[in-house]
Parts: C-alpha cells; structure tokens; sequence
C-alpha cells in the first residue's frame, strides 16, 4: 500500500544539510527512504535542497532587510 505523506523541515537550512544540521539530515534520510519504499512524498523545504521526494519551496524565514536567491532564480526579501 502506498501513502501520500508531506514532511516539513525547518527552513534555515537545506535539506540535506551541507554541514551540520541533525533535524535536517534526520528529515532527509525519513524522505529518502520513504521514497524508495513507495510512498509519495512531498517535502516542504527550503529551495536549495536535494530531494528524490517531491520539493515544495518554501521562503525562507530572513531577518529585517536580508534576501537570499533560490536555485530556480526567485529572490526572497524581507
């Protein structure tokens, strides 16, 4: 039997993490393996993440006056 199922992760950092990032890397290995299972996933995420799950982007959260560009071009502001 095969689920629909949406993992969130928190947004300051991708998915997996370049470096550090415990719930992240704990959330990508949950997806990935979710996937080769079967399941559709989707996970929302921060832009810059590497998924086989289905990506949904997600801004993310930026302190007064900071911006940051997503891998597809678009340009976050806050």
């Amino acid at each position: 039997m095969s689920l629909r199922i949406a993992q969130i992760a928190p947004l300051y950092e991708r998915v997996p993490p370049k470096l550090y990032g415990g719930t992240e890397r704990i959330v990508s290995y949950l997806t990935e393996e979710l996937v080769h299972q079967g399941h559709d996933v989707t996970l929302f995420a921060s832009g810059d993440s590497k998924t086989s799950a289905k990506l949904e982007r997600v801004p993310p959260q930026l302190n007064q006056g900071d911006s940051r560009e997503a891998e597809d071009g678009r340009v976050y502001r806050h």
